[in-house]
C-alpha cells in the first residue's frame, strides 16, 4: 500500500510539474549562417546606397574639361593663274606604261607583238 501511495503521489506531482513546465511547441525554421551573413552584407550595402548623396553638378564644372568652340577659318581658293601656267607642261609630259618605256616607242611594237589571248585550236572529236 505504501508503494501505491508513493506511486500516486509521484504521479500527481509529475503531472503538476509537467503542466507548469509544458514546453510551447512552435514551428521554427533553421536558417544557415551563410544566408544570414549574405543578408547582413546586403543590408549594409543597401543602407550605404540609400545614404549616398552625390555632389550637385554646377554649371561651371564642365568649363575646365571642354574646349571652347571656334568657327574654322574659310578655306583659301587655289591660285588659278599658277594652274593655267602648268597646264601646257602637263600636256607635254610623256606617258609611261608598265614596261617603263615611253608610249611612243612601244606603239610600233604593239602591233608586231603576238596576241596574248589567242586560243589554241580545238581538236576535232572523232566518234
Amino acid at each position: 500500500m505504501m508503494i501505491a501511495q508513493v506511486a500516486r503521489a509521484s504521479r500527481s506531482s509529475l503531472t503538476s510539474v509537467l503542466r507548469t513546465v509544458r514546453p510551447t511547441q512552435a514551428r521554427t525554421f533553421i536558417v544557415p549562417t551563410a544566408a544570414r551573413k549574405a543578408d547582413l552584407v546586403q543590408e549594409i550595402y543597401l543602407r550605404e546606397l540609400r545614404a549616398y548623396k552625390p555632389t550637385p553638378v554646377k554649371a561651371g564644372d564642365a568649363d575646365a574639361h571642354v574646349k571652347a568652340w571656334r568657327q574654322p577659318s574659310a578655306p583659301t581658293p587655289p591660285a588659278t593663274a599658277a594652274l593655267a601656267a602648268e597646264l601646257p607642261e602637263y600636256v607635254a609630259q610623256v606617258v609611261e606604261v608598265e614596261t617603263g618605256e615611253p608610249a611612243d616607242a612601244t606603239a610600233g611594237e604593239a602591233a608586231a607583238e603576238s596576241d596574248w589571248f589567242e586560243e589554241d585550236p580545238e581538236e576535232e572529236v572523232k566518234h
